[in-house]
């Protein structure tokens, strides 16, 4: 599993959909257009996950060309390989911007890619749209050009404190491990019970050589009544194994990288009950998706959650345009920055000076019988009925 992924292995359910050619457009010489960039892979070991996210890019691009009206712009994609490697997300970043007629990008999939690329956007002024990566440091940079999507990690392990003590738990204890996803997790976890005045211990074991009957030992000197899962299932999973063969007996509660058919294929039984984390709406309470992801379904079949933020990602650069007229990308990143509330796919955005989402949420689920089933958001919100 490429840790630095956001929900690869939720993506890998669907990933084996074929995509529909797309057709050529054809516009006139006075129609006016909108060219924008995705850089993800399209070759490689994480082709699967990058062309999901391609999926949702030219799906959201098609659906918003056949209902555009004629005064609106016309939507143009070009699209980059950059493999998923650091490398190649530098030339192919320059390339994106190489076009001066387009306004913005979408990308990368990983941290190291787009940590790597960012300079090249910054110094082209060009509004980069991050649709898949969690990692703090993507937007810890100051730069005013880039803007995060999904919840950072941080975010995503304070709004879990949040749940965690207001369903009733004392003692609760965060554990991860020393790899690119979790830590911040579990930090943004403590800070945010320090806050609440609830004590919240926290460790680290080894991702490379995981020692998982330390690991728990560990965990339960310190005698919790929650253990809170801050990592991936593929890495974290036999965790809760060796957790339960100590005598804990507790509940188990698990950050967005528990929200994989990894935990349902392999731990079903010993995690029913447990409760996820997850940047995914639940959309059949979020009437604003309706339209857009019948359509999506209807060509595609199932909505991943990697094709609903590239399909979310088009909708906001969209949306920005027409508010601003923007016809240059500082313009562009302006309409982005300053342009309000934008009601996209994946949930309602505005942007703070860093470029994340001035008011985060995130969505619980529960692991019951084999399936994931919807509990509630984070805090309510007018995108979610509840």
């Amino acid at each position: 599993m490429n840790r630095e992924s956001f929900l690869a292995g939720a993506a890998a359910v669907v990933a084996a959909t074929p995509t529909q050619p797309t057709q050529p457009f054809l516009t006139s010489p006075f129609t006016p257009t909108l060219r924008i960039a995705a850089v993800c892979p399209q070759s490689g070991e994480d082709r699967g996950v990058g062309m999901e996210l391609l999926r949702g890019i030219r799906a959201a691009v098609g659906y918003l060309n056949d209902q555009r009206a004629s005064f609106n712009d016309f939507l143009i994609l070009d699209a980059y390989d950059d493999g998923n490697r650091a490398s190649d997300a530098t030339v192919k970043s320059s390339f994106a911007c190489g076009n001066p007629a387009t306004l913005a990008v979408i990308g990368h999939l990983s941290a190291a890619a787009t940590l790597v690329a960012e300079p090249v956007y910054a110094q082209a002024t060009m509004p980069l749209i991050v649709p898949t990566v969690t990692d703090d440091r993507i937007t810890a940079r100051s730069y005013q050009n880039v803007f995060r999507l999904p919840i950072r990690d941080s975010d995503e392990g304070a709004l879990v404190a949040n749940y965690v003590i207001a369903t009733g738990s004392k003692a609760p204890y965060v554990v991860t491990q020393d790899g690119d996803y979790g830590p911040a997790v579990a930090a943004g976890f403590v800070r945010r019970a320090s806050a609440l005045h609830v004590t919240a211990n926290s460790s680290t074991f080894s991702l490379d050589k995981p020692d998982y009957t330390a690991a728990a030992a560990a965990v339960v000197a310190r005698l919790p009544d929650c253990v809170v899962l801050a990592g991936n299932a593929e890495d974290m999973g036999p965790l809760m194994g060796a957790l339960r063969s100590t005598g804990y007996a507790g509940r188990f509660v698990g950050t967005q990288g528990f929200f994989d058919p990894i935990t349902v294929q392999l731990y079903a039984k010993l995690a029913d009950g447990m409760v996820v984390s997850s940047a995914v709406p639940y959309y059949p309470l979020a009437p604003t998706t309706a339209l857009n992801l019948r359509d999506y379904q209807g060509h595609y079949g199932p909505l991943s959650p990697v094709a609903a933020y590239g399909y979310a990602a088009v909708q906001l650069i969209q949306l920005a345009q027409q508010r601003s007229g923007a016809t240059n990308r500082l313009n562009m990143i302006r309409a982005l920055s300053n342009g309000g509330s934008f009601d996209t796919m994946t949930g309602t955005y505005s942007f703070g000076p860093t470029g994340d989402v001035l008011d985060p949420n995130c969505y619980f689920y529960v692991l019951k019988d084999g399936k994931f089933a919807y509990e509630r958001q984070a805090h309510r919100s007018g995108f979610m009925l509840k």
